[in-house]
């Protein structure tokens, strides 16, 4: 047996309790020559990136220069500490994994599997418990065994799986209250929240004319991957596309608009920072221009599975947003990131998604998942005072396996998050028509997703492939920031606060 899925199985026997095991089966796919060369360029950028102390660095080169790149050419090669000047000197295929569903539903209906579910379900009540699910997007599935069945199944399938999940439970992100007299003086902006004015949201929309609406008239998608969202208050209404529920198993419970209440405020707080209007009197939302898909991965204070929130990536992909927020993670403590994430932020990228989320609110040295892996936009939080908030998690982390990076080049060290928000006293809307202030990197997140709605509608990456777009986008938020605490990337500010007005003002620079 394969040695990291043997340590996998093993930890799952040691830490998981009761008769039966819920687990995510991640198989292996054929050499994704795609993915190979994504991590291969992020092994390049982070060496660089490690003693750069400029974000300026990151800013990719004129757009004519990306559309010319070839391997020789010496002016991307000395833009080494942009991903995406990394990516345009290598070729892409269309997609990043290669179709593996052949493989899951082979394995899904072997005798092993189908015995294995078949004993569960004598066990379990509910079906959708027992009821297996597909995870495409990590080339997975889902399924519910006998503890004492695991080791056969991985055994029996061995040569075709890559790793074994538990298919963790994950904690609805605590909402913290604050109150208006927590911001002074300094937070009484006229007609907007604070956040919004140390952005820049506000100048951007008188400078380049838009409120998250690109020049041919078509709103920015953005995707909340959540609890539910109040549709019908006042600053939303209009304003959400789509809604599914996911239940914790990652297969859909009910969709459309019309079942998108909140089961909880988070969801409607965050959705209100991304494209939340002015009518309390205030504008409370970055881009209020874009629109909204919402999925429900968090059942209130129930929380979610590991399951749901991958099925949500999945449906948000494939629902056509260029942006997903995720406001939620599993606390991490470990150095060594391990979940089955990477794959499906990969694809997101690879069809020119970026996935904004958020580092967790357990403060220094701890991280949430999705937020610590690589290719997460990983968002901590500050307050009025640009002070990183004590609850800001944050910390330096290894790659040490891989499947796909040369074994020369791990272990791959980067620092989490990328980039700090506006976190603290956070007014947005809450269910019921009204609004509320809250604390967390979960506020902190939709202001970075509610600015790349921003810079995707004011910059025309067309002609660009997605990964490309998706990337430049990210090195524009990245290059555009105020560097704040230490000189260059640190464990609290990321590379620094968010200025949505230098990246669009970078990028027009740079004829894109």
């Amino acid at each position: 047996m394969d040695r990291k899925v043997g340590r996998q199985l093993e930890k799952l026997m040691d830490e998981t309790t009761g008769r039966c095991a819920d687990v995510i089966v991640q198989f292996k796919s054929e050499k994704s020559t795609t993915l190979e060369q994504l991590l291969e360029a992020a092994v390049d950028t982070e060496r660089s990136r490690s003693l750069m102390v400029d974000p300026m660095n990151m800013l990719p080169p004129p757009r004519k220069e990306m559309e010319k790149a070839k391997p020789t050419r010496r002016i991307l090669r000395q833009q080494n500490a942009s991903l995406s000047a990394q990516v345009a000197l290598r070729s892409f295929a269309a997609a990043a994994l290669t179709d593996t569903s052949g493989l899951i539903s082979g394995f899904l209906s072997s005798q092993i599997v189908s015995a294995a579910v078949a004993e569960v379900r004598k066990y379990k009540t509910r079906e959708q418990e027992a009821r297996p699910s597909r995870l495409n997007n990590i080339a997975g599935a889902r399924i519910m065994v006998r503890r004492s069945d695991l080791p056969g199944i991985v055994g029996e399938h061995i040569d075709a799986v890559e790793g074994v999940y538990e298919n963790a439970a994950i904690k609805a992100p605590r909402v913290s209250p604050a109150q208006e007299d927590t911001l002074g003086r300094e937070g009484e902006y006229l007609g907007a929240t604070w956040g919004l004015e140390r952005t820049k949201a506000l100048s951007t929309w008188s400078a380049f004319g838009t409120r998250g609406k690109r020049a041919n008239g078509d709103p920015v998608r953005v995707a909340v991957l959540d609890t539910r969202i109040d549709a019908t208050h006042p600053d939303l209404v209009g304003k959400v596309a789509d809604f599914a529920e996911f239940d914790t198993t990652g297969n859909i419970n009910q969709q459309g608009v019309a079942n998108a209440r909140d089961s909880g405020r988070h969801g409607t707080h965050v959705a209100g920072t991304i494209v939340g209007g002015n009518a309390s009197g205030g504008w409370i939302g970055m881009a209020p221009d874009a629109e909204l898909i919402a999925g429900l991965v968090l059942d209130g204070d129930k929380g979610g599975t590991l399951a749901q929130v991958i099925a949500g990536i999945d449906w948000s992909v494939t629902s056509g947003a260029s942006v997903i927020n995720m406001s939620l993670g599993g606390l991490t403590f470990d150095p060594s990131v391990d979940t089955p994430y990477q794959r499906a932020l990969v694809d997101a990228l690879v069809n020119g998604v970026l996935v904004v989320a958020a580092i967790g609110n357990d403060g220094h040295q701890t991280t949430g998942a999705p937020g610590n892996d690589y290719f997460s936009l990983a968002v901590g939080a500050h307050d009025i005072h640009s002070r990183c908030a004590g609850f800001s998690a944050g910390r330096t982390h290894i790659l040490q396996q891989s499947n796909f990076i040369n074994d020369d080049f791990l272990p791959l060290v980067y620092t989490k998050p990328d980039v700090s928000a506006p976190g603290v006293a956070v007014k947005s809307s809450v269910p019921g028509g009204t609004y509320e202030r809250f604390n967390g990197t979960s506020m902190a997140t939709p202001h970075v997703a509610g600015a790349a709605a921003l810079l995707l509608a004011a910059v025309d990456f067309s002609g660009l492939q997605p990964l490309k777009q998706a990337l430049t986008a990210k090195d524009f938020l990245l290059g555009g920031v105020a560097d704040l605490g230490e000189a260059g990337q640190d464990q609290r500010f990321g590379y620094g606060a968010i200025n949505v007005l230098k990246s669009i003002d970078e990028a027009r620079k740079r004829d894109f």
